[in-house]
């Protein structure tokens, strides 16, 4: 009995570990254009094609932020909305977006 208690107490500790932090998603527009992004719920950050972006509002239901600081800096003054992740429907723009579980290079499959 006592190693019964004892599998389920690890097999409960172990659960934790295997709540995603990074959620990656893989976009394709209608010209076959890819994209992809990596989303941190705890850290509140989002990275668009290997690169870190600045997060203007962060809500479950879409994720707004400014592509590069020369887009800000031209549509900040126009009041033009920033670029927007819509959570819910899974898109970007004209992007689909997927989540992805594999990626196809991580530091197990790369070579340098």
């Amino acid at each position: 009995m006592k190693i019964i208690l004892y599998f389920l107490f690890i097999h409960l500790l172990s659960i934790n570990y295997v709540i995603a932090k990074d959620v990656y998603l893989s976009c394709e527009s209608p010209t076959q254009f890819k994209s992809s992004f990596v989303i941190n719920d705890e850290k509140k950050s989002l990275i668009l094609n290997g690169v870190e972006r600045e997060v203007v509002n962060w809500t479950k239901e879409y994720i707004s932020f400014w592509v590069s600081d020369q887009f800000k800096a031209i549509q900040e003054p126009r009041n033009l909305p920033p670029n927007i992740l819509d959570r819910i429907s899974g898109s970007y723009g004209v992007y689909n977006c997927e989540v992805v579980k594999k990626l196809c290079f991580d530091e197990k499959n790369f070579t340098y």
